[in-house]
């Protein structure tokens, strides 16, 4: 999910109104074109990080919201790893939201055809308080502004359960495998240095309990467990 945008509203998890973003690979480019960049540039080894880092085990039937689903990539992971997982995913771009829904209703996978897509913005989530046992955000959170990660922040902070957690995975400013291009290095991609976003994380309440690092071939990956 891509959102830019600096309107405010407090809806606390009722996922109404509408706020201006920008699409994850701007407005002209298809789905299609969105699946295969990703796949070119690492994203499966990114998506089976933060699988990797849900830490469900022990959990039954836990509750996992994904802000800024896209097509579901990371989702269907972990609906293949916890088959009995109720999984959410919300997004503001209906394209997105129509290939997660096509891809779902062709798994063989009970948690993954059952699960839930919707319209929706991170500075609103569709939970109640208390809620979700896991909240993951995959490459997304660079495109909100300065205000908007704050009221993401807190809004996941109301939904997890006590003994919940946010992965949340990001750019670093750390290189890829290969030289970004002009363009990339004054993108939204290149919003945080080394450690930036730990520290939002920690300034919003959270406290991080493990990091890992994933280098993908245009830039490195931050995957952030935190707990409220």
């Amino acid at each position: 999910m891509s959102e830019r945008t600096s309107q405010h509203g407090h809806g606390h998890g009722h996922g109404h109104g509408h706020r201006p973003f920008l699409p994850a690979m701007g407005e002209r480019r298809s789905v299609r074109f969105y699946d295969v960049f990703g796949l070119l540039v690492g994203g499966p080894r990114m998506y089976r990080a933060v699988a990797g880092a849900t830490r469900l085990d022990d959990t039954r039937a836990p509750v996992v919201l994904d802000v800024g689903c896209g097509t579901g990539q990371l989702l269907r992971r972990v609906g293949r790893v916890h088959p009995d997982a109720q999984l959410v995913g919300i997004d503001p771009d209906d394209r997105m939201l129509d290939a997660a829904r096509r891809s779902a209703a062709r798994s063989r996978v009970p948690a993954i055809r059952t699960a839930r897509w919707g319209r929706g913005y991170a500075q609103d989530l569709p939970a109640g308080d208390g809620t979700v046992d896991r909240v993951l955000s995959s490459v997304m959170f660079h495109h909100l502004d300065a205000d908007a990660r704050g009221e993401m922040l807190a809004e996941v902070r109301r939904v997890l359960r006590p003994d919940g957690a946010l992965v949340l995975a990001d750019f670093d400013g750390s290189p890829g495998r290969i030289p970004l291009t002009r363009r990339m290095r004054h993108s939204p991609m290149a919003a945080f240095g080394p450690g930036e976003v730990a520290a939002l994380l920690t300034a919003a309440g959270f406290t991080i309990r493990s990091r890992e690092h994933v280098q993908l071939l245009i830039a490195g990956v931050e995957i952030l467990y935190a707990t409220p």
